[in-house]
């Protein structure tokens, strides 16, 4: 099994042999290269947006690199769009896909949030869904914490571990929302998260399972 990876800012991915070597690193001016840009509406969430191809995306502003080295991903949020039309936003998806025994950790400055906004981090296999989903990050809405999910045919479950530090939700990962793990940890998601400088998510993809994991950071540059 290996996953393809979907929407970042700053992204390095470790592969493990006798403890882990770095394999791919996505950020500064390069951040965007070995990205697909979706390009198109994708009626799976009925939402309000479509996704910009790369040449539509950088020439509205939506997908860029700031003067600090940041890549930034967004959604129009200076025009208004007339009833029953999208608004423009940014997917994209890693050209290359990762196995098993990889760690893939992500820092992000900024997420975007607020009423209507759905920002996601999250893997899926190469059969979508039936190779499964795996939602690293995702806030919905007013969500005020990152939630995490397994998205998994029939026959799969999450058994909370004790030294789970998340708050279990739905169990059942063939569920339409997953099985839930709701992350427990302040400043994950909204505003806090900003105000904090953001944060760093690590997730290890094992035979095992799979462990999702906030840092938190002192400084950030």
């Amino acid at each position: 099994m290996f996953f393809l990876l979907a929407l970042s800012t700053s992204f390095v991915l470790l592969v493990q042999v006798k403890g882990y070597d770095l394999a791919k690193d996505y950020s500064g001016i390069t951040f965007f290269d070995g990205w697909t840009f979706y390009g198109g509406y994708d009626n799976l969430t009925l939402g309000d947006v479509v996704w910009l191809d790369i040449d539509d995306a950088y020439g509205q502003g939506l997908a860029y690199i700031n003067g600090l080295g940041n890549a930034i991903l967004k959604v129009d949020n200076e025009h208004s769009v007339a009833a029953n039309q999208k608004r423009g936003s940014v997917r994209i998806t890693s050209q290359a896909a990762y196995d098993v025994g990889s760690l893939w950790i992500t820092d992000m400055v900024h997420i975007p949030y607020g009423c209507s906004v759905w920002p996601a981090f999250w893997t899926m296999g190469p059969n979508w869904p039936d190779n499964g989903e795996i939602d690293i990050l995702e806030g919905i809405n007013l969500m005020d914490h990152n939630q995490m999910a397994l998205h998994t045919l029939p026959g799969c479950t999450h058994s909370t571990p004790s030294n789970q530090m998340g708050i279990s939700g739905e169990l059942d990962c063939s569920q339409p929302s997953g099985c839930i793990v709701a992350e427990a940890t302040p400043n994950s998601y909204q505003a806090s998260f900003a105000a904090a400088g953001g944060g760093v998510f690590a997730t290890q993809f094992d035979v095992a399972g799979y462990v999702v994991e906030m840092l938190k950071l002192l400084t950030h540059c």
